[in-house]
């Protein structure tokens, strides 16, 4: 798989596993009143997860691929989001979506440029 698709279909992940999770749990988590802990949770977990796939194939670069694909995955959760909400399909007002979903986005690039800078670290202090 070429890196523009990796991008791609990682970020699509990136917002698919994390969605279905909340999905499935989603009675049980809005009663404890820890929605945003489980979906920041899953959010963590699953890019953690597709920064490591994409990173095994990067040998160069590392903190701009970082920044690329954090920006990149989180503009891919956001329109998706948005495309969920303007259907209907998500019971969220764009507002509560502002207000309470697309915060926990800014974990995506944080994690996948901090992962740029551990690696382009690590790389330097072998050399």
């Amino acid at each position: 798989m070429n890196k523009n698709a990796k991008i791609i279909n990682y970020g699509l992940l990136v917002w698919l596993i994390p969605s279905l999770i909340t999905v499935i749990l989603g009675s049980f988590i809005a009663a404890m009143n820890i929605f945003e802990i489980v979906s920041a949770l899953a959010i963590a977990v699953t890019v953690i997860v597709f920064s490591y796939f994409y990173f095994r194939g990067i040998t160069k670069n590392f903190i701009k691929e970082g920044v690329l694909i954090g920006i990149i995955w989180l503009i891919i959760n956001i329109v998706l989001d948005i495309i969920l909400i303007l259907l209907g399909i998500s019971q969220l007002t764009l507002t509560n979506y502002a207000m309470y979903v697309a915060p926990l986005y800014v974990i995506i690039p944080a994690i996948t440029s901090g992962l740029g800078l551990y690696m382009n670290q690590r790389v330097n202090d072998a050399n």
